[in-house]
Parts: structure tokens; sequence; C-alpha cells
């Protein structure tokens, strides 16, 4: 062994190891021979599947449900009026405190709860320099008095606050103003009534658009537009102040007279509704 080179080494253990698997593989089919029938079986079995595993290649398997989900117009309206039905407010005049029952109140129309802290939009038209103003809470049974924030001539809409709001937050809801582009052919309901809710449904029929003008008067910046009027395929039986929603809940416009007489089917839509409330934030902060 000691006169044996390099080469002559490894070729002596090749031979040895070849000699011994052949060894080997006789002395386990020997073995296997004299097994019982059943062990025999397990270890084909094992042999078969290990050789499964490694020949075959593993593919992944993925499945994908796709499903299809029905939405009801009818559920969607059912919805909108569900949750904006506590934001709905009916709006009286007098020209007394109606406590003292020396005279009575006067409906004049609806309004909507657009803030968290007792705002009320509703048609600018219906708010006179006289007289006061309340509302009646769900069932009549308590009156709150609105407090005059917002209601320039010449606009639409008009803001009013109401008193004592956070004892009876609990009697309303705010209805959020609609921030999508609105559509010809969009489903719109219809909120009225001057003792409870009546709905109707119809589509965008119509809507007026205006140019905004640039305060510094550049031409190098093309002007926006927004909508000015919106008009519907509902019924002419409005109510000033009554409520225009998506099927989400949410408010497009309020029913407002227009100084032209002929838009009698016309409303105000929400962009006026924001810009009010965003000139009344404005001019309280400049008060502060």
């Amino acid at each position: 062994m000691e006169n044996l080179t390099k080469q002559q080494i490894i070729l002596l253990t090749l031979l040895v190891s070849f000699v011994t698997s052949i060894a080997t593989g006789i002395v386990t089919v020997a073995l296997m021979n004299q097994a019982p029938v059943g062990v025999v079986q397990t270890i084909n079995r094992v042999v078969e599947k290990t050789i499964e595993t490694v020949t075959t290649p593993t593919k992944e398997i993925q499945t994908i449900v796709k499903e299809t989900v029905t939405v009801n117009p009818d559920d969607q309206i059912v919805s909108a009026v569900e949750k904006t039905s506590k934001s709905v407010v009916r709006i009286y005049r007098t020209n007394a405190d109606p406590s003292s029952g020396s005279n009575s109140m006067v409906f004049v129309g609806l309004g909507a709860v657009v803030t968290d802290d007792g705002v009320v939009t509703t048609d600018n038209s219906l708010i006179l320099d006289s007289g006061k103003y309340f509302i009646a809470t769900l069932g009549g049974d308590k009156l709150l008095e609105l407090t005059i924030v917002k209601a320039t001539p010449g606009e639409q809409i008009a803001l009013l606050k109401i008193s004592d709001y956070e004892k009876n937050s609990s009697l309303f809801s705010k209805v959020p103003l609609s921030t999508g582009d609105l559509k010809l052919g969009q489903a719109v309901i219809y909120i009225g009534g001057e003792t409870k809710n009546t709905i109707s449904t119809g589509i965008v029929s119509s809507m007026s658009v205006k140019e905004i003008k640039l305060a510094d008067n550049s031409t190098s910046t093309p002007a926006s537009t927004k909508i000015s009027s919106i008009e519907t395929s509902l019924s002419s039986n409005f109510i000033s102040g009554g409520l225009l929603l998506n099927l989400s809940g949410e408010l497009v416009g309020i029913k407002s007279t227009y100084m032209d007489s002929s838009k009698t089917s016309f409303f105000a839509p929400s962009g006026d509704i924001q810009e009010a409330l965003s000139s009344l934030i404005a001019s309280q902060k400049k008060a502060e």
C-alpha cells in the first residue's frame, strides 16, 4: 500500500466501493426473497413513492373563484332613505314664541342637517327677515328654535343653526354631501312631504353648467366649470328645501326657488351648499 501512487489508491477505492455496492445489492435481494409478502409490498410502495416524488415535477394549482354580486336598486333606495331619515327637518315660522299660543306656526319648507354641530341647509327664499323659525322633532313633541347664520339675498342656499343641538343631537344625523361627478341619466331620490317623508325616484335629465372666472383674469389657465342647477324627471310636486339624493344616500341638491320663475323643477346643487358652508367657516374665523 505504501508503494501505490495516488491514482492507484483512487482506483482501488472505487473498486472497493463498486464491489461493496454489488455485495449490498445481492444481500438485499436475498433478504427480500426471504422476507414476508407484506413487508416486501410495503418496501416497494416506499420505493415507488420516493421515485415519484423525485421524478414528478411539482405544479401549484390555483383555483380562482369569481362571485357575481347582484345589487338590487330597490334595496339601494330603501337604504339611502333610511340613512337620511334623521337628516330631514321641517321648518316653521311664527311671528311670536309658539309656546305663548298667541300665534300659530306656519310650515315653510324642508331642510337638511349638513354638519355635526347642527347646521341646516334650505332654500334661501324661505327665510325672511321677520319672524322666528323652528323645527319640530320627530313626532312633533318638541320645538327647537333655528338661528339664521347665512341668508344672503340673491343666493340659492340659506344656512340655519339648531339651538340646543348638543342636548338633542341623538334626534338628528348629518347627511353627507355628494362630491362625485353628477351624470346625465343618473338615478336620484327626492324626499319631500309637509307632514311626513314622501319619496319619489327619477333620473337627472338636465344640468346647467357655468364657467368660474379666475380672480387674476389669467388667460393661460383654462377656466373651470361648475354645475349651477339640476333638473330631473321627477314630477313637479315639490316642496322648497326638499332633498335630492343619490343611491348612496348623499345629498345631491336642494329644491330651490330660482329667480327665473320658469325653473320650477330645478335643484340647487350640493356644490352651492359646500360653498355656503365654506363661506360660513371663513367668516367665523375672521370673527375670532
